[in-house]
């Protein structure tokens, strides 16, 4: 009986092992480690510069989250993207849109991967159009 409990024992001891070594390496590659030099928007969230790690948090979904951390852990942010089928990268990207002085996280793509992760377009002050109670307010101020 003691033979037989040791044999399931080393059994399931055996799959957790493998269990853990299949997700380490699945999630190894969709991680990137970026030092962004400047400061920078995810959503409407403000990062410093510094070291971060880009993480997938549920790499299945068709809409994606990404975790934004700074490697000392002081800075995180989130945000649920889109996919957006390209070219084969061979390296890792990260792609910022520029307004003024401010940056905001737009897309990243894992290497490897035909697929961008798109971040949802942040309104700007440049970028964003009168609203209708907008043009209805001036309309009126005549």
């Amino acid at each position: 009986m003691k033979r037989f409990f040791y044999i399931v024992m080393a059994a399931v001891i055996l799959a957790g092992v493998l269990a853990t070594n299949v997700q380490a390496q699945s999630g190894s590659s969709l991680l990137i480690v970026a030092n962004i030099p400047f400061t920078f928007n995810v959503g409407k969230i403000s990062l410093p510069a510094g070291k971060y790690t880009i993480t997938v948090l549920n790499p299945t979904s068709d809409r994606r989250i990404l975790q934004i951390r700074s490697t000392n852990g002081r800075s995180s942010a989130m945000i649920l993207t889109s996919g957006v089928i390209g070219e084969i990268s061979e390296n890792s990207k990260l792609v910022f849109e520029r307004d003024g002085d401010r940056y905001y996280f737009a897309q990243a793509q894992m290497a490897g991967d035909s697929t961008s992760l798109a971040a949802p377009r942040v309104k700007t002050a440049a970028t964003a159009k009168p609203s209708l109670g907008t043009v209805a307010r001036k309309v009126r101020s005549w």
